[in-house]
């Protein structure tokens, strides 16, 4: 089946000169898509922020990096590779741009294709380090990937194969009491946790009667779940530093409801995954 390119379904975006696009990605173990489904103010901010300067001989001087009138914005949509949601059209309504303001640009949501924002799916390969880029050189490359029915948030389950999620998404949705999520997540199995900043990995089980909903409901209330090394790190590193670095993943789901067959497969991911090292690894059994 031949692509269908964005370009072909926005068709009134000319001249393109006048946009910026901007491919929201983490930042500090921050994902844009959590501000998206949290608060449209929120994802609003991720479109005023710039700290970037460069030199001027000896002295700093901001950068103008949304300097055109409009910004194009995308939302890495980490649970697929190579995706991105559509985050909305927003027009440059004032610009500060001086040193110590992170927030220079005052943006304005404009109501063009408004009815795609949450809802359309793209797909592109962005791989360069600087997300804030003219629109001309990326729109013909961009790719419609699959438009949802309603706009994309937190009941939106992304399947046992992409559950791959950081701690305030999770955190979101357990706080929620989401349905969806906790029938689906009601299963036993194995499941990883990676600090993303160290890349330390812990694998655990969930074998009781809400399993992993169960299981990670507990690390939401305290950060360690009971687990050694982990209630050191957040006696050390505190609440928001798991907040800002944990991601969950879901490695098996255990058919057998025995706890042998649990355990060997427990072990099986600690030894693959070389978690019982000190240097790659928070589990101490």
């Amino acid at each position: 089946m031949a692509d269908i390119y964005l370009s072909e379904l926005f068709t009134n975006l000319s001249p393109l000169k006048n946009y910026k696009i901007h491919f929201a990605k983490c930042a500090d173990g921050f994902e844009p898509l959590v501000a998206f489904m949290r608060d449209m103010n929120e994802w609003r901010e991720w479109n005023s922020y710039s700290n970037a300067h460069e030199e001027d001989g000896s002295e700093k001087i901001p950068r103008n990096d949304f300097n055109r009138d409009f910004i194009f914005s995308l939302i890495s949509f980490y649970p697929e590779r190579n995706t991105w949601l559509f985050g909305g059209i927003w027009r440059v309504v004032n610009r500060n741009l001086t040193l110590g303001n992170d927030y220079p640009y005052e943006v304005e949501l404009c109501d063009d294709y408004s009815k795609f924002i949450g809802r359309l799916k793209i797909k592109y390969a962005h791989n360069e380090r600087r997300v804030r880029n003219n629109m001309e050189t990326y729109f013909p490359r961009l790719i419609v990937k699959e438009l949802l029915e309603e706009k994309y948030s937190t009941h939106v389950f992304p399947g046992y194969k992409n559950l791959d999620i950081p701690f305030r998404t999770l955190e979101n949705v357990i706080l929620k009491d989401n349905q969806v999520w906790k029938n689906a997540l009601s299963i036993k199995g194995i499941y990883l946790i990676t600090d993303t900043k160290t890349v330390k990995k812990y694998v655990g089980k969930a074998a009781g009667e809400y399993g992993i909903w169960q299981r990670w409901n507990d690390y939401i209330v305290d950060g360690h779940g009971g687990d050694v090394d982990l209630i050191q790190l957040v006696e050390n590193k505190g609440m928001e530093y798991v907040r800002q670095y944990y991601k969950f993943t879901l490695l098996e789901i255990v058919q057998a409801w025995d706890e042998n067959s649990i355990d060997d497969r427990e072990n099986y991911w600690k030894r693959v995954l070389m978690t019982r090292e000190e240097s790659t690894g928070h589990n101490k059994n």
